[in-house]
């Protein structure tokens, strides 16, 4: 079953696809802080407003991951981009570091701290890509 992104079901499988993952599990073994990824507005796809998904992350694990609005995002990092970029990070065609680097993604939080992290950011996006996911213009 695929999931659209950036929608409950899809955050559920992220989820899942982290706390079953052991190459994240060791990577992240060090990251203790919560992380919030944030879809720009894209009404052609379905998206009239932004939405986040915060993961509630911890040592390689992941107790929640709620679909929010952004303004009500607590997370200390919070990632944003819009549609196209999201979808190049899931399919595996950007590097979600590069995009960083590159902003194409924007950064609120200790950039130096996410650089530290690159590894764990890095597996995180890997969970993310075996996330069955169907993105609204592919249909």
């Amino acid at each position: 079953m695929t999931h659209r992104p950036f929608t409950v079901p899809w955050a559920d499988a992220l989820r899942a696809a982290i706390e079953d993952d052991a190459d994240y599990r060791s990577a992240a073994a060090k990251w203790t802080w919560p992380v919030a990824m944030v879809l720009e507005p894209a009404a052609e796809f379905g998206y009239p407003e932004a939405v986040a998904i915060e993961l509630q992350l911890d040592r390689g694990r992941c107790a929640r991951a709620e679909v929010r609005d952004p303004s009500t995002v607590t997370a200390p990092f919070v990632l944003r981009a819009t549609y196209a970029t999201w979808k190049s990070i899931v399919r595996g065609e950007l590097d979600v570091m590069s995009a960083v680097v590159h902003r194409k993604v924007t950064v609120r939080g200790s950039l130096t701290t996410l650089m530290m992290h690159t590894r764990a950011a890095i597996a995180l996006v890997a969970c993310a890509r075996r996330v069955p996911t169907e993105f609204p213009d592919e249909r």
